[in-house]
């Protein structure tokens, strides 16, 4: 009885966490294409094919969908780099190749996420969204700027700017990732390619 009682449960949540990923595909899908504004909770719900109520059941509002997404994103990347500071803890630059290496690969296989990311730069008028987006930068830059300066410390970097700046330019590489894109070809769009020109930035050694 017991285990029936447990087994429904796992199925039931299982079901639960799996409309909740269509939900939040179906809502980065519609809010690449139409904007945050014009995407309606009805639209979201028809393209996740779910009532309208069961999606709330998940999420409270709009807002607060739009924010899960960016959450979900973030936390896809963050996952890949708390893998490679693992891998290279005490290997500064091979961390900082990999991290290349795993938002590289984001934007190869998950060209909505990547996009979503870039179009959250056009909603700075507002407030939360703005400081939600500048928060996972914030925890980005920190992070690097303390790797770049083991680094630093250890004569691995020769450039003499200082290391908050460098961090904020390797993190905010992202962004010209995706936006160049669709203008190289698919050949030369490798990590090696970004990572080799943070190399000559950073005058690694």
């Amino acid at each position: 009885m017991t285990s029936n009682i447990v087994e429904k449960s796992k199925e039931k949540y299982l079901a639960y966490e799996k409309r909740h990923k269509k939900i939040l595909d179906a809502s980065i899908r519609l809010f690449n294409e139409k904007g945050y504004m014009a995407t309606t909770t009805a639209e979201i719900a028809k393209k996740a094919k779910i009532s309208e109520p069961t999606m709330y059941k998940h999420f409270q509002n709009k807002k607060d969908l739009f924010l899960a997404c960016f959450g979900s994103i973030a936390e896809q990347l963050l996952s890949g780099y708390r893998d490679a500071y693992k891998k290279n803890v005490d290997n500064e630059i091979g961390y900082l190749k990999q991290v290349t290496e795993v938002y590289v690969d984001f934007v190869i296989q998950n060209p909505h996420k990547s996009m979503f990311i870039i179009h959250l730069l056009s909603y700075k008028d507002d407030k939360e969204i703005e400081s939600v987006l500048k928060a996972f930068m914030e925890k980005n830059i920190v992070a690097v700027q303390k790797v770049l300066d083991a680094a630093k410390n250890k004569g691995k970097i020769k450039n003499k700017f200082n290391t908050r700046l460098l961090a904020s330019m390797f993190v905010n590489q992202c962004f010209t990732i995706v936006a160049l894109k669709e203008f190289i070809n698919p050949r030369d769009f490798t990590s090696d390619t970004f990572f080799q020109q943070m190399k000559n930035m950073l005058k690694i050694e």
